[in-house]
């Protein structure tokens, strides 16, 4: 193995970032990396990377770095104040940033914090930059400060000539002190002493904060932190400080293929440092990796280990991960990568990435090169952008499929399995009519509350649906009478119907009322104004939502003989059983004369509270009481409400309410 190549598998992954708005808050926008490409080159296809859906890019580290070609040279920094090198001078930069701000896309740049180059591959060798670079060029590339005198020098080292290579990658305090080396020779990358609370500590912070400024300055909305895991939280800390994170978005990369490396290093990460900044979604990548395994369950998929949404960034590869054979184990098969991005971009949680490069590994017969604009994988990406914002709901998943819905208008299916599989899923809140697949162009019609559906042998489906909200199962009364509250209507065929009593009205007017199908909004209602009835007058409400306009809606009063007054019973703590409902039962015939096969029901609306509204004759005495009883069989009765019977007289209907419970 090309002992550069080693060092940077011992160095870490190197990956993406996040797309943020000024307020530090995480979008789920997707994300490029666009890895090693020169900067002229995103520049060129800025149009294009905009119209694909890709709202932000990740380009490799800008400034003066180890001049060799390869990209593990652009991970081993010289100087900080100028930028120029293999991938661009500033002016290209520039350009690159203000093509990408004037499609809406977003910048992030990698930053190297934790070491420096070395040129001389010697101990002791730590004179950064160690030439002379207050040249005309690298004056015309400046990106701050004065180039009159080297960067660093060896105090800024942790133990110069002395420094040992790290041994021990499981231990904290060797991976965070010491060198990141490769095989024999290599005396590895001298280690930045950032956490130093002497003047050497302040120097290094000083002008990483000065460089990321710098870059900020020029249009940078977010950075990438480098082989965090080898670097003290305080060092962190001190440079990506309030000012530093201000307006903009900074991501980590912290390798955690194991609950070790997550309890040594990610955890601490996440306990220790801002919470604005933050992770590869290792946790979510390894759950993937195990469930695509032959003998793994896309059950697990369902409930993953996961990052917090707002610190996660999603990912099927980093650039390490085909780059350094150390890491080549992590690849997913061409088939395999296909379904985890559907999973990435078809779930709800984090910021995916989506990986591109140039054919660095040629081994790999140019796999990734223009991966970006892959047909498949700009359809999950149109996916991701339709349905971003909406809810995400599990539908079904066993060891070979896992099925989830994106709000209304969203369904993923994918098939990890090498034969196909069917599924009858829920399609409850899933618009009514023709979805179409964005990877296979294949069409599904839902018209129902259930689907039978079938993914193909070792693929996925991700369907886009147009069609029309279905409608509700339940629809509701609000209004004056039952102080604006919700109570369930009785469904007879496609008709919703309630009784209820009025009296005056509340403080914003007469007695009135809508009907609407949410016990909990208002985004469907009827009609449009409110409902005006007549004061101390009982109403039949019927409403057929199927009828267009509000027109289905029909109010009809109920005449009451004899001189009736309307009571509002309730049963508090109503716990029921299925097939069981809360009933009243008392002393006079309106409410069952005892009898409990002539109970009256109440309504469950507000469960485990029941309510309903009775009709009693005036001036009568009554005494009642809540049972619990079962709907088919009425003479069983589960509970009675404990003694004394409730008891009341109605009154020239002084009395409107009367309280019981369990």
């Amino acid at each position: 193995m090309n002992k550069k190549i080693k060092l940077a598998t011992k160095g870490a992954l190197a990956a993406a970032v996040l797309s943020t708005t000024y307020s530090n808050t995480a979008q789920a926008d997707v994300m490029l990396h666009a890895f090693n490409w020169q900067y002229d080159s995103v520049t060129e296809r800025a149009d294009e990377i905009a119209s694909l859906g890709y709202k932000s890019v990740l380009v490799s580290p800008p400034y003066l770095s180890n001049p060799n070609s390869a990209w593990w040279a652009r991970y081993q920094p010289l100087d900080y104040r100028i930028l120029l090198g293999p991938l661009g001078n500033k002016q290209d930069f520039i350009d690159m940033s203000n093509a990408l701000e004037a499609r809406g896309v977003n910048l992030y740049v990698d930053v190297i914090f934790n070491h420096m180059a070395n040129m001389g591959m010697a101990k002791g060798q730590e004179e950064y930059p160690g030439f002379n670079v207050n040249t005309s060029e690298y004056n015309a590339n400046k990106l701050y400060g004065d180039l009159s005198s080297g960067l660093f020098g060896p105090g800024d080292f942790h133990d110069g000539a002395n420094a040992n290579c790290i041994s021990d990658w499981g231990n904290w305090w060797d991976s965070t002190w010491n060198r990141l080396c490769g095989a024999a020779p290599d005396v590895g990358l001298p280690d930045l002493r950032g956490e130093a609370t002497d003047g050497t500590g302040d120097w290094i912070r000083t002008n990483q904060i000065a460089y990321l400024e710098a870059l900020k300055a020029l249009g940078v909305d977010g950075f990438r932190i480098d082989a965090v895991k080898h670097m003290k939280w305080e060092h962190l800390n001190w440079v990506f400080n309030s000012d530093v994170l201000d307006g903009i978005h900074v991501f980590s990369e912290i390798i955690s293929h194991s609950n070790a490396d997550d309890s040594t290093y990610l955890q601490p990460y996440l306990d220790n440092t801002d919470v604005r900044m933050g992770a590869y979604d290792f946790r979510l990548f390894n759950e993937i990796d195990h469930a695509l395994d032959p003998g793994g369950s896309f059950n697990a998929l369902s409930q993953p280990n996961t990052l917090p949404n707002d610190r996660a960034v999603t990912f099927v590869i980093t650039h390490d991960m085909p780059q350094n054979d150390g890491f080549n184990g992590f690849l997913f098969s061409e088939t395999d990568e296909k379904l985890a991005y559907a999973y990435i971009l078809g779930r709800d949680g984090g910021v995916p990435l989506v990986y591109t490069d140039n054919n660095e590994t040629t081994k790999f017969n140019a796999r990734w090169v223009d991966a970006y604009k892959n047909n498949d994988l700009t359809s999950m990406v149109n996916f991701h952008n339709t349905v971003q914002g909406t809810t995400m709901e599990i539908l079904s998943s066993d060891a070979c499929a896992i099925y989830f819905r994106r709000g209304n208008a969203g369904l993923v299916g994918i098939n990890k399995c090498g034969n196909a599989v069917s599924h009858s899923i829920s399609t409850t809140g899933l618009n009514i009519g023709s979805y179409t697949d964005q990877i296979s162009g294949s069409n599904l019609t839902i018209n129902g509350s259930s689907q039978s559906i079938t993914i193909p042998a070792r693929s996925a489906r991700m369907w886009l649906g147009g069609g029309t909200p279905p409608p509700p199962s339940t629809w509701y009364f609000s209004g004056t009478a039952n102080n604006w509250g919700a109570d369930e209507m009785t469904q007879e065929g496609s008709v919703y119907k309630i009784t209820k009593s009025f009296d005056a009205g509340d403080a914003n007017g007469g007695p009135r009322f809508k009907v609407r199908d949410s016990n909990t909004s208002w985004d469907n209602n009827c009609p449009t104004a409110d409902f005006t009835v007549n004061a101390n007058t009982t109403y039949t409400i019927t409403f057929d939502p199927d009828v267009a306009n509000c027109e289905g809606l029909s109010v009809k009063e109920e005449v009451v003989s004899g001189g009736t007054c309307p009571v509002e019973f309730s049963c508090q703590s109503g716990n029921t059983n299925i097939g069981d409902s809360v009933y009243v039962v008392g002393s006079i015939s309106q409410i069952g004369s005892w009898n409990t096969t002539d109970a009256v029901k109440l309504n469950s609306t507000n469960y485990p509270n029941w309510r309903g509204v009775i009709s009693l004759p005036k001036n009568t005495q009554v005494s009642w009481k809540c049972i619990v009883r079962q709907e088919d069989s009425p003479f069983t009765v589960r509970q009675w409400e404990q003694d004394p019977n409730n008891s009341f007289n109605t009154g020239n209907c002084d009395l409107n309410e009367a309280q019981g419970g369990f």
